[in-house]
């Protein structure tokens, strides 16, 4: 299934058009380099839904970037999950999940 683009959005975005490759956005601030990438696990055991509630203005910022970097909401929600527990000295989302 091909992925639909909204031309108006991109417009309004700034977006580069879907037919022209843009480069990604390089990660700022400090821990960059150690951001993962996470692959979606099928296993029911290996990964479970959570209820996130918050501000609406920061779901659509969430959805905005998402938009403009061509990923899921989800990637993004995991990324920031990831910076945190990387922060609080947990090791990220792969130190947790490894012990």
């Amino acid at each position: 299934m091909a992925n639909k683009r909204n031309a108006a959005l991109e417009a309004l975005s700034g977006a580069a058009p879907a037919d022209t490759p843009a480069a990604a956005p390089a990660p700022a601030g400090a821990g960059a380099e150690n951001i993962v990438t996470l692959k979606h696990s099928k296993s029911a055991k290996a990964t479970v839904q959570v209820a996130v509630y918050m501000p609406a203005k920061v779901a659509r910022k969430f959805k905005e970037i998402a938009f403009i970097e061509d990923r899921k909401a989800n990637d993004i929600y995991l990324e920031a999950l990831d910076l945190y527990l990387i922060q609080q000295g947990h090791g990220g989302i792969k130190g947790v999940t490894s012990r």
